[in-house]
């Protein structure tokens, strides 16, 4: 018995470390660079999307999962499914992602806790909820650090206007651009600035900034005024150190929500 639990792992062994399963690998990175890498960054770093150099990913622990979360995405987090590949080449991808979860990440450069201090100090619970504690008018951080990967993170707070959020909504329709700042002027003249919540042919709603919900037909308005590519959120470049930086990347990519 005791033999043949050996036979058996070391046929595993070289089966992982067959010619086939390198050349999967190599193969599923070509297809993962130019399908994947742009949302979840090179070598599965993360950017947009999550990293996905972890030895367990919350959404597909196993092979299985994983192929189902590429071939069907997940709709209600922005991430649209991969049509048009082939059996053979889902295998590839699923090959590589595998793999980046078998590297080594190296360890973080900043540390979580004082980043929780500086999060505090900075009065982010203004505009943000974590766990249930702060303000929703913007995005939701609870389960942050499964959505977004560090680099994206960083610019998140240095330049909010150069990583606008997008894909959490659960808005319907595509090219909707979540927390879009709007200032609308009414019939009587009175000016209002938020976020876009919601919108259609004929209605728009918004979330001001002291977080008071507005709805408004778009016809007795005197101004309507979408602002892209601008965010309500203030920068922090300058505003803090490079270490102080790093110490609040390294808290928002450990919020994971209940694990």
């Amino acid at each position: 018995m005791t033999l043949l639990l050996l036979v058996s792992i070391l046929f595993a062994t070289a089966a992982q470390n067959a010619p086939g399963a390198a050349n999967d690998i190599r193969e599923g990175k070509k297809l993962f660079d130019g399908m994947c890498a742009r949302c979840h960054g090179v070598d599965g770093t993360g950017d947009e999307g999550p990293s996905l150099n972890r030895p367990t990913l919350t959404r597909a622990p196993d092979d299985e999962s994983l192929r189902t979360v590429i071939r069907d995405g997940i709709p209600d987090r922005g991430m649209p499914r991969v049509r048009r590949l082939t059996d053979t080449e889902l295998e590839q991808v699923v090959a590589y992602v595998r793999s980046l979860g078998r590297r080594s990440t190296g360890t973080a450069s900043g540390d979580a806790q004082r980043g929780r201090e500086i999060y505090t100090r900075l009065g982010c619970a203004s505009c943000h909820i974590v766990s249930g504690q702060g303000s929703s008018f913007g995005p939701d951080l609870t389960e942050i650090g499964l959505q977004r990967g560090g680099a994206y993170l960083r610019q998140s707070v240095v330049g909010p206007a150069e990583a606008l959020p997008r894909g959490l909504s659960l808005v319907p329709g595509r090219g909707f651009v979540e927390f879009l700042p709007v200032r609308v002027v009414t019939g009587d003249g009175r000016e209002v600035r938020g976020v876009r919540i919601n919108e259609d042919p004929f209605t728009i709603q918004l979330r001001d900034t002291t977080n008071q919900f507005h709805s408004y037909r778009k016809s007795d308005l005197k101004q309507l005024d979408k602002e892209f590519g601008k965010s309500l959120m203030p920068s922090f470049r300058g505003r803090i150190t490079d270490a102080e930086l790093n110490d609040l990347v390294a808290y928002l990519s450990g919020l994971r929500g209940a694990l």
